[in-house]
């Protein structure tokens, strides 16, 4: 298994156990011109060639992604108001995000995409809790001899 280059996203490893899947209700009205504000990548398989998904590859300040503040760079888009992208090419995809903000996003007034976020970050922080945890856990035990001389107990 080949490790990303420096600055590329590892978007292609995507699994329900590293993944979570969120659902957003994005409102438009307000952004103007600005649409969604997402630039979006396409990512394909080093080996096969084949097509990974799309991912979001930047949130455009103004926009109604940024305005809403969930979206996040390297979600994987994978439904798009009902319409799953999984199983499609990266271009199906695109055209397909491109019709729901040009039909029903309009009519609507919002979009609603459902996205998978890598939990990484998570995991990252429920590592340092169990560290921390050890670490009160061993410090209480110190504290529970009879020693009068540990100080701080």
């Amino acid at each position: 298994h080949q490790l990303p280059s420096k600055g590329e996203p590892n978007c292609s490893v995507l699994s329900p156990e590293t993944t979570e899947q969120l659902t957003f209700e994005i409102p438009l009205n307000d952004s103007g011109s600005a649409g969604l504000g997402v630039s979006l990548k396409g990512n394909k398989s080093r080996e096969t060639g084949a097509d990974l998904g799309i991912f979001i590859k930047s949130v455009i300040h103004g926009g109604a992604a940024f305005k809403d503040g969930r979206l996040r760079v390297n979600d994987q888009l994978v439904a798009v108001n009902g319409e799953s992208l999984l199983g499609k090419s990266n271009h199906e995809a695109m055209e397909t995000l491109r019709r729901s903000m040009s039909m029903e996003g309009n009519i609507r007034g919002r979009i609603q995409l459902v996205v998978l976020r890598r939990l990484e970050a998570l995991t990252e922080v429920k590592q340092y809790m169990y560290l921390l945890d050890e670490w009160l856990s061993s410090f209480s035990i110190l504290c529970r001899g009879d020693d009068s001389q540990i100080h701080g107990c």
